[in-house]
């Protein structure tokens, strides 16, 4: 499926199957990802960007070097975020979603602002040494 532009710096991807994106440097500090309907994906984004939105998403893997704005996660099942860098993720909102593992550097994780709402199973660990986070 074709991506479909918002604005010159926004992508909106829907009913995207068992695919793998390496978006290596294509994308820029401006630059928003938007999932929609999506599952058995494996993305890899190396550079820096401004937000990824996963709603209505199954079984998605998603590594991200660093995200400005923040990472959003609505009506969404069984995803692994993972922050490559010693970055951290500003804002993380998290509203209806289950079986979440969000790997993040631990000192970073104590900077970002998190909201999470009707939620099961989420754990939170430090990439670094695999120890469970608390919030």
């Amino acid at each position: 499926m074709k991506p479909v532009p918002v604005d010159k710096n926004s992508i909106i991807l829907t009913d995207l199957n068992n695919i793998e994106q390496d978006f290596s440097k294509l994308l820029t500090i401006k630059d928003s990802i938007t999932y929609i309907n999506c599952s058995n994906i494996n993305v890899n984004i190396e550079t820096t960007i401004n937000k990824i939105i996963l709603k209505k998403c199954n079984n998605i893997k998603l590594e991200v070097n660093k995200i400005i704005s923040g990472i959003d996660i609505v009506n969404c099942k069984n995803i692994e975020f993972v922050t490559t860098k010693n970055k951290p993720i500003y804002n993380l909102y998290i509203e209806n979603s289950e079986n979440l593992n969000i790997k993040i550097n631990k000192k970073n994780f104590k900077e970002t602002n998190i909201d999470i709402c009707d939620c099961l199973d989420i754990l939170f660990y430090d990439f670094n040494d695999k120890t469970i986070l608390k919030l």
